[in-house]
């Protein structure tokens, strides 16, 4: 089935990523409605999940819209490794909304249940998949008063971890100064 077929009808896809999950095979799918300003257009992103049960071989299990009239979303950009621990990949999405931090939204994107386990708006900061632990890694400036946006004193490294009580836990945390 082509992507097109997968989103809603009078958008674009705008990006599209794979992964293996302990639910079987995922499609991780970034949306926009096509228009001429690039500040007002709505994004989204869907997940379908393969299915063996004798229904519909290919279901959506997840949707978001990010709306227009809100932040503005510039572009969504994802990465499926697993960050949960379970074994299963998971869908980790950006939906940058711009400014000179490369400010955005992260969400984590559990793709075998269907459901968002993190998200955090973020400015001067960027999270990636971590794999020893597996987790999250965030990288972010810090400012001491004073600070110049273009020059934080510290840079602070923290990795997390997705513990089985659902929530997310702090496996270390080092600053380090520029």
């Amino acid at each position: 089935m082509p992507p097109a077929a997968l989103i809603p009808r009078g958008t674009d896809v705008a990006g599209t990523w794979f992964a293996q999950t302990s639910a079987g095979d995922a499609i991780v799918l970034a949306w926009q409605v096509p228009g001429p300003d690039p500040f007002r257009l709505e994004h989204g992103v869907v997940v379908w999940r393969r299915f063996t049960d004798g229904g519909a071989p290919w279901r959506p299990v997840f949707g978001e819209t990010y709306d227009a009239s809100g932040t503005p979303v510039l572009g969504i950009t994802a990465t499926t490794q697993d960050v949960t621990g379970d074994g299963s990949e998971d869908a980790l999405v950006f939906a940058e909304t711009g400014g000179s931090g490369s400010c955005g939204v992260y969400s984590v994107l559990d793709l075998a249940a269907g459901t968002t386990v993190y998200r955090r708006s973020v400015c001067d900061t960027q999270i990636a998949p971590s794999t020893q632990p597996v987790g999250l890694s965030l990288t972010q400036a810090v400012y001491a008063p004073g600070d110049a946006h273009c020059c934080p004193s510290a840079i602070r490294e923290t990795v997390l971890t997705f513990g089985g009580d659902g929530d997310w836990h702090t496996a270390s945390s080092t600053t380090s100064p520029t």
